[in-house]
């Protein structure tokens, strides 16, 4: 029995599927060519075909890699161009949200506004009028070119006999206000009379646009 009778007994058994391929007549001679070729020479077209294969694998490979490295790099770019339009809305809404801050703290740019502001925060606190006192000043900032600019107001405020509670709320309501304020400074000494209650300066700045002269 031929080679290819062989052959061809064996996909019958084990692959018969693949016995139209092989009964062909162009797969049969190309397979009786290579079944006439010398020992040699067959190896030699095994190892050829074999490296050719081979080649095919790998180029598949190497295209399949080019295409997810192509397709990872478009992905990794539209996160970074996502990111950077989160980061920029942050960073506007952020913005907005300070200007809506500054702009609702002008309420307080009127004199004594600030002052009757901070005495309203301290009887909140529960401390006496008595004990409080508020003196208010004004730094202007801004570079003239707009029709408004960011002013500072600061002021000084004087707590006598505040207990450690009182001091907490007076402090949170700054803290937390509805306007931009904040506090730059706080010095405590304790009472030297009454145990428990301190005395108590506080430094604080607000804020806020004030319309320039050309408004």
């Amino acid at each position: 029995m031929s080679v290819s009778s062989k052959v061809k007994s064996w996909l019958r058994e084990n692959a018969p599927m693949l016995t139209k391929v092989y009964d062909n007549k162009y797969v049969e001679m190309l397979y009786d060519r290579y079944a006439s070729l010398p020992p040699n020479q067959q190896k030699q077209v095994t190892m050829a075909g074999l490296g050719g294969a081979i080649l095919i694998v790998v180029g598949y490979l190497v295209s399949s890699y080019l295409s997810l490295w192509s397709y990872s790099r478009e992905i990794r770019n539209a996160q970074e161009m996502i990111s950077l339009l989160q980061e920029y809305q942050r960073e506007s809404s952020s913005r907005g949200g300070q200007m809506e801050l500054l702009e609702r703290s002008s309420r307080l740019s009127q004199q004594g506004a600030f002052k009757q502001h901070l005495l309203t925060q301290g009887r909140l606190a529960k401390i006496s009028p008595r004990m409080l006192q508020v003196e208010e000043t004004e730094n202007a900032q801004g570079d003239g070119k707009g029709k408004q600019e960011i002013r500072i107001k600061q002021a000084k405020v004087t707590i006598q006999r505040a207990n450690l509670h009182q001091l907490k709320s007076f402090l949170e309501n700054i803290e937390f206000d509805r306007y931009n304020t904040s506090i730059s400074s706080l010095t405590i000494k304790n009472d030297e009379k009454i145990r428990g209650y301190m005395n108590v300066e506080i430094g604080i700045v607000a804020y806020l646009f004030q319309p320039g002269e050309g408004a």
